[in-house]
């Protein structure tokens, strides 16, 4: 869902949700906001709308068209995210395809306090990082490389600013985090590999 555009628009982006028989657990939404309030308004400018939808909400077409992940090309019905440049017709447009990241998270990981920003933080920072590099600070490299780097950088900055009061145990939690961000992955590894067809 790629188009190219420099157009500018208002600062704050705005959320909308647009289902197909799927129901989202209710603290969804307010995830996405909790992490949007944490991204410098620059970097939004020119950032129309953040649509959470799932796989069914896809028109037959859309569920068929591909987008590039870091390496190869993916079916739009199985990312996570993706995120459409604006034109002079369209806005930029940020997508989360939230079935997707549901499917690779055990559902105790968005009643905990910090795990429950992992999977959507790292998902719509990457695609808010596509928007910085086609929109406000374009460099010469890999595309998925840059939009991973903007992720990383933007999650480091949420957690320092919201969970400040952890600094001086931040080690240890660090470490504890990043074991659990590892359990998370295996899961959905394991999960990916379960419902990848045979040869």
């Amino acid at each position: 869902m790629r188009n190219t555009s420099q157009s500018l628009g208002a600062s704050k982006p705005e959320i909308l949700e647009s289902y197909r028989d799927f129901e989202p657990p209710p603290q969804v939404r307010r995830i996405v906001e909790e992490l949007l309030e944490y991204v410098p308004p620059h970097y939004l400018r020119g950032l129309d709308k953040i649509v959470l939808t799932n796989q069914s909400a896809l028109t037959r077409d859309q569920r068929r068209q591909k987008i590039w992940g870091r390496r190869r090309k993916y079916r739009l019905a199985e990312a996570r995210g993706a995120y459409s440049e604006g034109t002079n017709s369209s806005p930029a447009m940020v997508w989360l395809f939230v079935d997707n990241m549901l499917k690779s998270q055990p559902p105790w990981a968005l009643k905990t306090p910090l795990l429950r920003y992992s999977e959507f933080g790292e998902v719509l920072y990457h695609e808010i990082g596509h928007h910085i590099h086609a929109v406000h600070e374009p460099v010469h490299r890999g595309e998925e490389n840059v939009a991973e780097g903007w992720s990383k950088k933007l999650r480091r900055e949420f957690f320092r600013k919201r969970y400040w009061y952890l600094i001086p145990i931040r080690y240890p939690l660090l470490l504890l985090t990043k074991l659990a961000v590892r359990i998370l992955q295996s899961i959905r590894n394991a999960k990916r590999a379960k419902t990848k067809p045979s040869d």
